[in-house]
């Protein structure tokens, strides 16, 4: 029998001619001899006192359970709103759906672009095209799998919604050797990175430090005590008298400078500790949600998770003014 249409359900590779296969008695699922024995057993052994047929699966029947949406590379039965396998991470795109209910249409693109035939693998949420190599939002693991404290790597994805590729991988770092990786977006957007993830009260807090420490510096700079020790301090120079600058007398001078710094602490802060912040964050979060046991577990998590850009933005716009506002007010 020729195998080579059909891909192993454990390491999700396509057969090769001359591979060595091995087909399961019960259902027919064809293994990699190597995976076969690797799993101990066939992949869909929890499913054979279904009936599972992998002949019919491969066909794409559709199921008489409305209740569940099947995947076509594990035939994993998941929620019928879900955009991936929460076992394997594969996308289920509006092709699987149809297959299973003509009737149903999410509104997805369900037809392979570009004239492309054969089968379509496309992008999680209603993205990619014919041909293009799937998106995994659960960066390679399984959705089962527990990334933190009675928290499943498929509900973490669900709560991030954007970037979960990156994030998903940081939280395993975390989980398995307490390593994280430094956060450049979080360092360089310090002002709103926080608020942008939902993490409010810290972003709300960092947000008016650098804020008001920017507000601090221009009516510092512009005060009369701070021009004054600014041009003795200027006037001597031109004159040649030696000046201490780290004297009593001129320590009014080095507020904003002082306060500058404290706006780099905060950014050096954001990048070295978004991560860690995040993932206690979604733990704590995905845990409570859960704790309330709400009807639809999905739905609830993408809509208390994900991100906030309308506060995120209207917060760096009011930091962008103000920063712009303080650098020409002080040339005067």
């Amino acid at each position: 029998m020729e195998f080579s249409e059909y891909k192993c359900p454990v390491c999700s590779k396509q057969f090769a001619e001359g591979d060595d296969v091995v087909v399961c008695p019960e259902c027919g699922a064809p293994h990699h001899r190597e995976c076969y024995e690797s799993n101990g057993s066939c992949f869909y052994e929890d499913r054979h006192g279904e009936g599972f047929s992998f002949e019919n699966a491969e066909k794409g029947e559709a199921s008489e359970d409305d209740d569940f949406l099947e995947c076509r590379s594990c035939h994993f039965h998941n929620e019928k709103t879900a955009f991936y396998c929460n076992r394997c991470g594969a996308p289920l795109t509006d092709n699987d759906r149809t297959a299973q209910n003509p009737q149903q249409n999410n509104g997805f693109n369900s037809q392979p672009q570009n004239g492309s035939q054969g089968n379509f693998q496309g992008m999680p949420f209603g993205f990619g095209a014919g041909n293009m190599p799937a998106f995994d939002p659960l960066a390679g693991m399984n959705g089962e799998e527990l990334i933190a404290d009675n928290v499943k790597v498929s509900e973490a994805a669900k709560y991030i919604g954007k970037n979960t590729q990156y994030f998903l991988a940081v939280f395993k770092r975390i989980r398995d050797s307490f390593g994280s990786r430094f956060n450049f977006s979080a360092m360089i957007f310090a002002e709103v990175y926080f608020l942008y993830r939902k993490m409010t009260a810290l972003g709300v807090i960092l947000s008016l430090l650098m804020i008001s420490s920017t507000v601090a510096s221009t009516a510092i700079m512009m005060s009369p005590e701070w021009n004054s020790q600014y041009n003795n301090v200027m006037s001597s120079l031109q004159s040649g008298v030696q000046v201490s600058f780290f004297s009593e007398e001129f320590s009014f001078m080095y507020l904003p400078l002082a306060l500058q710094f404290l706006r780099l602490l905060i950014r050096v802060f954001s990048g070295l500790f978004a991560n860690r912040l995040y993932y206690s964050h979604c733990s704590k979060k995905i845990a409570q949600i859960k704790s309330e046991n709400p009807g639809d577990l999905s739905k609830t998590l993408e809509q208390k998770g994900g991100v906030n850009l309308p506060l995120a933005a209207s917060f760096f716009a009011a930091s962008m003014i103000i920063s712009y506002l303080g650098n020409y007010l002080s040339q005067f």
